[in-house]
């Protein structure tokens, strides 16, 4: 596939992840993918996949990501990304311990790598700022410094 599909399909996900809508994954995701991400326990396959991006929709309905920046090279795509949303359901902190809602707004830069096989996502890999997130959700205090 071209460089131009490749990025078609990748910016795809995150207008339909932008509508709540995991639905299109069988259109662009390879049988055999293997995806990445802050939180998980280690690479998921799509079912596990699946219920992380979930967790995601159901803490954070109002989730939205806007595109940054997009680079393509060959059978890769990177897209640098910023999401933000408020907490307002219960959500799977990395402890496994459920987390109600604080009600508060997040905002979080990211970027994902996409490696594509057979016209289809086959690895994808998430970066971005757990932490900060946890921060920002009063989950979690900066450390400081000892003096």
């Amino acid at each position: 596939m071209s460089e131009q599909e490749n990025i078609r399909i990748a910016r795809m996900q995150f207008e339909r992840l932008n509508r709540g809508d995991i639905g299109f994954r069988d259109e662009i995701e390879h049988k055999d993918i293997v995806i990445e991400g802050p939180g998980a326990a280690g690479p998921m396959d799509r079912d596990q996949y699946l219920a992380y991006l979930q967790g995601f929709l159901d803490a954070f309905p109002d989730l939205h990501f806007d595109i940054q920046e997009t680079i393509a090279q060959g059978n890769y795509v990177v897209i640098n990304w910023r999401a933000t949303g408020t907490h307002t359901g219960p959500m799977r902190a990395p402890s496994g311990d459920m987390v109600p809602p604080t009600n508060r707004k997040g905002i979080v830069d990211g970027s994902t790598t996409y490696e594509f096989r057979d016209g289809k996502i086959a690895r994808n890999r998430n970066f971005w700022d757990m932490v900060g997130l946890l921060m920002q959700l009063g989950l979690m205090q900066e450390a400081r410094k000892a003096e």
